[in-house]
């Protein structure tokens, strides 16, 4: 049971340092956690850490994304127009 305590309280520092990432540092951590899974000497448990990583990761990749794309919808096109 304290495992998975310890495993849990593991996984929220992740998640907090993750959510700290911009998102070319995120990409960058990403096609690392790739290369390394494609290594075959790898064990599981890094297979298993790098999977966890690697989906909070694009989480927040694609949490990043779509905060952009509301701020890029919600630009008015009056204001952009340069006289």
């Amino acid at each position: 049971m304290s495992k998975k305590v310890t495993n849990k309280k593991n996984l929220e520092i992740l998640k907090n340092d993750i959510n700290k990432l911009s998102y070319e540092e995120s990409i960058s951590q990403l096609e690392t956690i790739l290369q390394n899974v494609q290594d075959e000497n790898i064990s599981l448990d890094k297979i298993q850490i790098n999977y966890i990583k690697g989906h909070l990761l694009l989480k927040h990749c694609e949490e990043l994304l779509h905060f952009v794309e509301q701020e890029v919808n919600e630009i008015n096109p009056e204001f952009l127009k340069i006289d």
